[in-house]
């Protein structure tokens, strides 16, 4: 591990009338990592919250259908076999323990444990798509546990009813013998401007815990990593947009964007919770281990850890620098980006609204992120129609992506032949 003294890193500009500096900052936790803190590269801790006061969470994407759990919480989420929303009353758990546990991707914010049982259109997972109402209505039924330090578990039926066309998420639960039902519905307009909104079943209430999406970058955070199984970790995942690469065997000083600048990746773990090991005493961070962050803004950083407390103090310090780049390489150049038809029968087209002509690459993922085809293509000044290249998909929920424009949002894409 490497040890640091007290460190000022300049990179000149060839003019010498530029430098930028790499500056030390750091995070806490808390003791048992009790906060989740938001995190902007370039003006620091934007917020925190806790960790533990949210048990559900649900995409404010109003195109989006995703919904997740806090396995950190002690959130188990079972689906409950050979029945549907329609068995809520009568529910048997009786085998629950061999019933299939669903989880959250820890690689897109786009694939929550609700999702997991996606499957061809307009199968949704946990409801059903309606072409004419555009509402997602709910048809499944689950089992979740609700884990509780030093104390038995709580159970919870639950079933989520609807997602409504504008946006709004309609849940029902109870206990098992039917006592304490709720009906909630959950505004999408009561979280402009931010991804997620949050749910706690135990204290039966919406919590409003994370800063607008514009403000923040990568966030600190408890969450499940899938390896054999699903575990929970402390670690660091991306915002929406915010992408980053990962460059191993090498010193911070030594580490060029330029090289690294064509294995950007979109997945919100990159950075993850690999860069530390236990050594059976003590954490340490794993050594020549660089990220390179594009942020929100669109500015490319470079990024290393230095120490990590565990969990007696949840603190994490890091080093971090902002990348001179050209003024050219980082604008927006496109105006707008469209999609129609939606859902498509698999001959949907691109409406390009572009400043100048240029060459753009736009990437196709699937639904547990996965890309699965890249389209470049030649634009000009103004409006361009672009047909996709999606005969090889198959049916189903697919994701795109403008590649080549800092800040552009995910287009969900619908195939249905």
């Amino acid at each position: 591990m490497k040890k640091y003294s007290l460190l000022l890193v300049s990179i000149l500009i060839s003019s010498g009338t530029f430098a930028q500096t790499a500056v030390f900052d750091s995070v806490s936790m808390g003791s048992g990592y009790n906060q989740q803190i938001w995190y902007s590269m370039s003006n620091g801790e934007v917020h925190n919250d806790s960790s533990y006061n949210w048990d559900l969470m649900f995409t404010t994407n109003l195109m989006g259908s995703n919904a997740y759990t806090n396995a950190p919480n002690g959130v188990v989420l079972y689906q409950v076999p050979n029945t549907n929303i329609s068995g809520f009353s009568t529910l048997d758990t009786t085998g629950y323990t061999y019933w299939q546990q669903l989880n959250n991707s820890d690689q897109t914010w786009f694939w929550g444990a609700f999702d997991q049982n996606t499957g061809a259109f307009p199968d949704f997972g946990w409801g059903t798509y309606n072409m004419t109402s555009h509402e997602v209505t709910g048809d499944s039924l689950y089992l979740v546990q609700l884990n509780n330090m030093g104390g038995p578990s709580d159970f919870k039926k639950l079933a989520i009813v609807k997602k409504t066309s504008t946006g709004d998420w309609i849940i029902h639960y109870s206990n098992l013998d039917n006592t304490g039902d709720v009906v909630d519905t959950i505004l999408r307009n009561d979280y402009a401007g931010k991804n997620f909104s949050y749910y706690s079943l135990r204290n039966e209430t919406q919590i409003d815990r994370e800063p607008q999406t514009d403000n923040w970058d990568i966030t600190f955070v408890r969450y499940a990593a899938s390896a054999i199984s699903y575990y929970p970790v402390t670690g660091v995942l991306n915002n929406i947009d915010v992408v980053a690469a990962q460059a191993d065997n090498t010193f911070f000083n030594d580490a060029d964007w330029a090289n690294y600048s064509g294995s950007i990746d979109s997945s919100i773990n990159v950075i993850g919770y690999d860069w530390k090991n236990w050594t059976g005493s003590a954490y340490e961070v794993t050594d020549s281990l660089v990220y390179f962050v594009k942020a929100k803004d669109g500015n490319i950083w470079k990024f290393e850890f230095t120490s990590y407390e565990g969990s007696a103090s949840g603190k994490i310090v890091f080093m971090k620098e902002e990348v001179p780049v050209g003024i050219s390489s980082i604008e927006n150049s496109i105006n707008s980006v469209s999609l129609y038809p939606n859902p498509s029968s698999g001959n949907s087209s691109l409406l390009i609204d572009a400043q100048k002509t240029q060459t753009v690459s736009f990437g196709i993922t699937n639904s547990i992120g996965t890309l699965v085809n890249v389209q470049t293509v030649s634009v000009k000044e103004g409006l361009n129609f672009i047909p996709l290249e999606t005969s090889q998909l198959s049916n189903g929920i697919y994701f795109i992506k403008d590649l080549s424009q800092t800040g552009s949002q995910a287009m969900k894409m619908v195939i249905a032949r």
